[in-house]
């Protein structure tokens, strides 16, 4: 495999797995951020999903062969931006129309970043 070759698929690696970090730590800092109002589950669901997809995606960037794991992703991604609409409030405050917008951008970003790492092979 040529230099050019490797070193572009170094880059689209590195670059979806850094942008899946970025996305994760918004995740677990949107709680704090956004107003979550009292939607203590979604703040729940997104610093663990935010603390998965960072270890996952820090992973994926820095050894090859945690490659195997890399599906985990895009279901993390998946999760992030349909948590919002399908986990129950009950009594609690629904979260602002931000924090619902920024879950579905930010796990978007997550699934496409991931989808990406499923595709490249480092």
């Amino acid at each position: 495999m040529s230099t050019s070759t490797m070193s572009g698929k170094t880059a689209v690696v590195g670059g979806a797995a850094g942008l899946a970090v970025l996305a994760g730590l918004y995740l677990i800092a949107a709680p704090w951020l956004m107003r979550f109002g009292g939607a203590a589950e979604l703040a729940v669901s997104n610093t663990v999903a935010g603390l998965a997809i960072v270890i996952f995606a820090a992973m994926r960037a820095r050894d090859s062969g945690a490659q195997a794991l890399t599906w985990v992703l895009p279901v993390l991604g998946a999760w992030a931006a349909v948590s919002p609409f399908l986990l129950r409030y009950g009594d609690e405050t629904v979260p602002s129309a931000g924090a619902v917008t920024g879950n579905v951008i930010a796990g978007a970003v997550v699934a496409v970043g991931g989808a990406a790492l499923l595709l490249r092979r480092r």
